[in-house]
Order: structure tokens, then C-alpha cells, then sequence
């Protein structure tokens, strides 16, 4: 009994201080590195967790406003002698507002996950060309494509950040040099990992069929009969032996 209240207890915290918020950040920002290109999940869970509190609030002067007056009485659930400021209806809406704003933020794009699970429910953040090419078509866009959209978005980042350090290592100080060779010795290594995986991912996307990729380009000549070659040879003896004959009958005349 213990277990089930300290596991209502953390279900409880978890829907009220960071659910609501978190996927109302998603919604709003469905692209990854929107809100920071090193410290973006860091963002999104203290801004979601701020969110939650003031979804929390509003839902409080929502349900709480006398003017709706007195809940239903139901047994077990909600009293009727008070308002609808109970647990039950606050954490109805809670649930219900949460899954609102995942429904947004799916539709956004800001869930590419969820293309494992089915193929038609994936959806690229806005602002990717991928969107309006394949979803709008009415196309299922692959894990793997959208995967491949986010490490062109990142190898772009990082490349901008070795320009600045490689400008702020030519202007600073030595310290700041020392610094700067570090972070671009990372971002090299980080640049080449991208490379890679970018790599595996367009093999696995443009895998060559049968007859396709280099031996497709390769085109075959129509194989030659041996019949219908003429018999040079052949020909050459029967005209030698004709001409023969002619000069045998010549010398008997």
C-alpha cells in the first residue's frame, strides 16, 4: 500500500510540475537546437517545468471560478457540496491538456519517434523542405529521412561554430587561443561523427535495387548469332576451286 501512494505521489508531481509544460514547449518549438544549440534539453525541461506550474494556475482560476457552481455528486470521485476545484477535475484537465499539446506538437513535427510505431504518423518540424515535398503529398516520411534532415541541420551549426572560434582564436588572448583550439579539435571530432552517420543513413536509404546503381548504367549488346555470321572461308575455297577448274579445262582446250 506504501508503494501504490508514493507511486501516486511521483505520477502526481510528474503531471502537475512537468507534463503540461514540457509538451506545450515541444508544440511550440518542435525543432531540435531551437532553443539552443548545446543546452537545448536543459531549456526545454526547466521551461517545461515553469509552464507546468502556470498551466496549473490557469487551470485553478478556471475550475475554481464560483460561478460554475457546485460539482456533481458522485461516489468516491468528487463531493457536491463544493466547487470543481477537486482532484478528480483537475487532474482530468491536466490529462486532457497535456494531450492536446502532444497532439500539437506531433502534428508540428516535434515527435519523429513516432514513425517507429507506424509509418503515416511521422511529421517533419516545420521549416524543413522534407515537409511540404513528401508530407504534404500525402507521403509517410521514413525515420531515417528525418534523421538525416536533423544532421544536415546540425553539420551546418557546427561548421558556423568553427568559424567562430577559428575568428575569435585569431583575436583573443593566448588563453582564449588555447580554449578555442580545444573546442575546435571537438568539433571537428563531432563533425566527422555527423559525416559518418550521415553516411550510413544515405546507404540505408539508397540501398541499389536489381539493376540498379553502377550495373544498372551498364548496357549489354545484343548477343551475336554464330549463324548468322557468313562463312568467309567457305566461300573463299569455292571460289578457288572454280577458278581451277577454269584453268585445268583452258590447258586441255
Amino acid at each position: 500500500m506504501e508503494v501504490l501512494s508514493l507511486l501516486r505521489v511521483i505520477a502526481g508531481l510528474v503531471l502537475v510540475l512537468f507534463l503540461p509544460g514540457y509538451t506545450l514547449i515541444q508544440a511550440m518549438f518542435p525543432r531540435r537546437g531551437e532553443l539552443d544549440e548545446e543546452f537545448d534539453t536543459l531549456y526545454r525541461v526547466t521551461l517545461g517545468m515553469a509552464m507546468s506550474i502556470c498551466v496549473v494556475i490557469l487551470i485553478g482560476f478556471v475550475i475554481g471560478n464560483p460561478s460554475l457552481g457546485n460539482a456533481p455528486d458522485w461516489e468516491g470521485i468528487s463531493d457536491g457540496d463544493k466547487g470543481y476545484f477537486q482532484t478528480f477535475f483537475v487532474t482530468a484537465l491536466l490529462l486532457l491538456t497535456t494531450f492536446l499539446f502532444f497532439i500539437i506538437g506531433w502534428y508540428r513535427g516535434a515527435y519523429p519517434w513516432m514513425a517507429n510505431i507506424h509509418p503515416s504518423l511521422a511529421r517533419a518540424p516545420p521549416g524543413l523542405r522534407i515537409e511540404s515535398e513528401l508530407a504534404v503529398a500525402g507521403k509517410y516520411i521514413p525515420a531515417e529521412l528525418l534523421e538525416l534532415q536533423g544532421l544536415k541541420h546540425d553539420r551546418d551549426n557546427v561548421k558556423k561554430k568553427m568559424k567562430e572560434a577559428k575568428l575569435r582564436k585569431r583575436t583573443g588572448s593566448s588563453m582564449m587561443k588555447k580554449y578555442y583550439d580545444r573546442k575546435e579539435k571537438t568539433l571537428l571530432a563531432d563533425l566527422a561523427d555527423i559525416d559518418s552517420r550521415m553516411a550510413e543513413l544515405d546507404e540505408t536509404l539508397n540501398r541499389p535495387g536489381e539493376g540498379e546503381g553502377l550495373s544498372g548504367d551498364v548496357t549489354q549488346d545484343e548477343p551475336v548469332s554464330i549463324l548468322a555470321v557468313p562463312d568467309v572461308e567457305s566461300d573463299t575455297e569455292e571460289s578457288d576451286t572454280e577458278e581451277s577448274d577454269t584453268k585445268e579445262s583452258d590447258t586441255e582446250e
